[in-house]
């Protein structure tokens, strides 16, 4: 990547990189708040949230209790959640489902479902199984009738380092050329002609990996098994999200990439006091998940780049009940979990239910439960599926009260009226991520992570089903308000006002930023490489693991040995375009997966390890950052 010229450029106070319903909770937050906010987004009308059948989880119903809905989820997180953030999540429940019907969205609190892992029926939903479309239709009005200026089809690049000072040079709701802000949506165009960039835009160019000219990081790279250095750790303890020293060099930026009709980016750079990362998903570094085509893990992998530190990316949840179809591969349809909340069954090849004796909650045990069992099963024969049997629903459930899984089904030949429908486990949630607190500060001052791209501490390590939406409105909104109390005239986000003006980002932090992990060349064919990693993270960091299988695909990912697990690309290497910026992004969180995974010698949650069967007695947080030279992995006792 190093070469190029940044060509156009924006300044904003906050950017938030990613519109599902964590992106957009924070910019309309913020916004509110008299910020001027940038929203950066591959695909404004796409997305994981608009995706998402089941619902929010809320304690709504008579008997039920946020104390109930805590203890679900705590069960559900395997001794990994933090009790006092998900106290938090269970309470703020009810107000954010106010907060989402207050925008007009139209969503059922009365007749509650019943999923996975509840105790209650607590299942906020919408339209029967699209409650993420009517969420994410609710939300995306909201922004387009904001101030909030949007970059639609384009891709964050790199994070840019560099102090966070002053307050914007220019009135507030005017961009940097003078052209008034708010409610605007651009595409990669008009972005790409916005103007050309100041003579420092110019210099942001990353530069080749060995260093920058104060002798930064060197090319190459271990993967090290050893506590986390440079003020990460102190006194044997993780620093946390709120713990950054005074002075620390923090995020002034992001280098973007406006993507044209052919895939071509044509980079700018965007200088804000804030930046928000709220696209986390990953599925697509799996080969078979629910996720769509852009879940490339792009903002994980730019916080991994700069140095964040990424907590328990090793559990990724593979929902269920994914629609099995022979040689598919990437997204597949989810059959949502509250068809078997309704009834529906999960049966063998040969018809015999499948969690019969397995656990107590049968069909309706935690999703790493099921999915663990579904997994054994599959593996015992070639079929390369199981069966759910929801015909005992009939018709009208099924068309009236499941109308998108019914469609998708039919879609494939398959009447769940009449016929079981396939399925087998498929990548959906990740469950680790930039580790951040639940208004989203990380360890690195001026980047905030929010939804599936943060470790909050409420999802544990395995998900329950339905808090996820319910954790991105509440972090979202609640990211907004701390961004805009840090940016104040009177905040700064902790660091001091030198002289009333936005800081520029620091040309020889970007270029190290901008080295990435270190020196592994980009796949000549991105589609071809993306497919064969993808392949060889479901064949051994997929549902089941092994210490062999982790070891063999370190190997593959980093093209040597172990040690060289943490050369993961060099940006010298890497064209232009966005086929090769998601290749390097899976490479990059398929390496972070497979390194955590590998650490954790035990079996929790959605992390099932075949040669460590047991639960370690006492629970801990696996911890990975790339310090310029090495990627540093331990553990952080709960």
């Amino acid at each position: 990547m190093a070469g190029f010229g940044a060509v156009w450029r924006r300044e904003t106070d906050v950017v938030v990189v990613g519109s599902g319903a964590a992106g957009i909770s924070v910019a309309l937050t913020a916004a509110a708040r008299g910020l001027r906010v940038l929203l950066v987004t591959k695909d404004l009308a796409g997305g994981a949230t608009p995706l998402a059948q089941g619902g929010l989880a809320a304690a709504l119903g008579a008997g039920d209790t946020p104390a109930a809905h805590v203890l679900d989820t705590l069960t559900a997180g395997a001794g990994l959640c933090e009790p006092d953030v998900v106290a938090a999540l269970a309470a703020g429940a009810p107000g954010a489902i106010g907060w989402l019907t207050g925008l007009g969205a139209q969503l059922e609190t009365k007749e509650l479902r019943l999923e996975g892992g509840h105790s209650a029926n607590r299942i906020v939903h919408s339209g029967d199984d699209a409650t993420g479309a009517e969420v994410h239709r609710a939300l995306l009005a909201a922004l387009l009738g904001s101030e909030v200026e949007i970059l639609d089809r384009t891709v964050a690049l790199r994070l840019l380092p560099g102090g966070l000072t002053g307050n914007p040079s220019g009135p507030r709701g005017m961009d940097a050329a003078g052209t008034p802000a708010g409610a605007r949506v651009a595409d990669a165009t008009a972005a790409a002609n916005a103007g050309p960039a100041s003579a420092l835009a110019g210099e942001l160019v990353p530069a080749l990996p060995g260093g920058d000219e104060a002798g930064g990081p060197t090319a190459g790279g271990a993967l090290l098994n050893e506590p986390l250095a440079d003020g990460v750790l102190a006194g044997g303890t993780v620093a946390r999200p709120a713990d950054n020293a005074d002075g620390e060099p923090g995020v002034a930026g992001l280098l973007a990439g406006a993507i044209g009709a052919d895939g071509r980016l044509t980079p700018g750079v965007i200088a804000a006091r804030a930046v928000v990362i709220a696209a986390g998903g990953l599925g697509q570094a799996f080969g078979t998940t629910s996720n769509p085509a852009g879940a490339t893990g792009d903002g994980i992998a730019i916080a991994a780049w700069a140095g964040a530190v990424i907590r328990d990316l090793e559990f990724v949840q593979f929902h269920p009940t994914v629609l099995w179809l022979p040689d598919a591969s990437g997204q597949c349809p989810l059959i949502t979990e509250a068809l078997r909340g309704a009834g529906a069954v999960l049966r063998d090849l040969d018809g015999t239910p499948l969690m019969a004796g397995h656990d107590p909650r049968g069909d309706l045990a935690p999703r790493d439960v099921v999915a663990a069992r579904m997994a054994e099963v599959v593996a015992g024969g070639d079929a390369g599926h199981v069966w759910l049997d929801a015909t005992a629903l009939g018709a009208d459930t099924l068309e009236n009260g499941f109308p998108t899984v019914t469609a998708a089904c039919r879609k494939h030949g398959i009447d769940p009226v009449t016929a079981m429908i396939p399925v087998a486990p498929g990548a959906h949630y990740s469950c680790g991520g930039i580790l951040a607190d639940l208004d989203g500060r990380t360890t690195l001052p001026g980047l905030y992570a929010v939804g599936e791209a943060a470790s909050t501490g409420v999802q544990g390590a395995n998900r329950l089903a339905s808090n996820s939406v319910t954790e991105a409105i509440i972090a979202g909104r609640r990211t907004g308000e701390a961004i805009a109390a840090a940016v104040a005239p009177d905040g700064c986000d902790n660091h001091p006002a030198t002289g009333g003006s936005l800081a520029q980002p620091s040309v020889s932090m970007a270029a190290g930023a901008a080295a990435s992990f270190a020196a592994v060349r980009a796949v000549p064919d991105a589609a071809e490489g993306r497919r064969e990693l993808a392949a060889a993270m479901s064949r051994w960091a997929g549902v089941l693991r092994d210490a062999d299988g982790l070891g063999t695909l370190l190997k593959e990912i980093a093209g040597g040995d172990l040690e060289s697990a943490a050369t993961v690309l060099d940006p010298d290497d890497l064209d232009l375009d966005l086929a090769s910026v998601e290749a390097a992004s899976l490479r990059a969180v398929s390496l972070l997966i497979a390194a955590g995974a590998l650490r954790r010698a035990e079996s929790r949650g959605c992390h099932r390890r075949r040669d460590a069967a047991e639960r370690a007695a006492a629970p801990w947080h696996t911890l990975l950052r790339w310090d310029g030279r090495e990627l540093l992995v331990t553990e952080e006792e709960m």
